[in-house]
């Protein structure tokens, strides 16, 4: 199975080819050494404040880690376990007055890259003078170990994000024109 850093490396790499990093983060958890990377990821040429933002996140579980450090110490040796990483992806909407129809939006996500399985989350926020919501479409890759070297595979991921990137955006611009993020010039 690949090293924990040489995936991070190779997701590095493959997002800065179609997409901007904003944010490379790993968080190690104490008591299980559980290690979990996560990116933010925008459009090129975007200006901050962001108002479409993309986050990657994968898990190395401590088995996974430690199957990572057996493999590059015992040649020839094999373990039956499962081995395949979740690419999780998460696409933060930006925040619109007079939300367009994000279903027929997501309906279009998942008609342009069937693939992805998007699923749509909506979180209400209080309190408000008025009713507000900020809404996520999240989808999942399952990638097998052998793949895990695949540069092709994680160039086409993050094609795929992309698209997906500029679609929503596209279907969004003149709403984000008239939100409070172009209030703020």
């Amino acid at each position: 199975m690949t090293r924990f850093e040489e995936v991070q490396m190779k997701i590095a790499e493959s997002a800065k080819n179609y997409l901007e990093i904003l944010n490379m983060q790993v968080f190690i958890e104490q008591f299980s050494l559980d290690r979990e990377s996560r990116f933010s990821l925008a459009l090129p040429q975007t200006d901050p404040p962001y108002a479409l933002m993309a986050t990657v996140s994968f898990t190395y579980d401590a088995f996974q880690t430690g199957m990572t450090l057996y493999d590059d110490n015992s040649e020839g040796s094999s373990m039956d376990a499962e081995t395949s990483l979740e690419l999780e992806f998460s696409i933060k909407l930006p925040i619109m007055e007079d939300y367009p129809n994000i279903e027929a939006l997501l309906a279009e996500v998942e008609e342009e890259y069937p693939d992805t399985q998007p699923v749509l989350f909506a979180k209400e926020i209080f309190p408000s003078e008025q009713s507000s919501k900020e809404y996520e479409i999240n989808y999942v890759y399952d990638i097998e170990a052998n793949d895990l070297d695949d540069e092709e595979l994680f160039d086409q991921i993050f094609e795929e994000l992309s698209g997906i990137l500029e679609l929503i955006r596209k279907r969004t611009q003149d709403y984000i024109d008239h939100s409070w993020y172009s209030s703020e010039e």
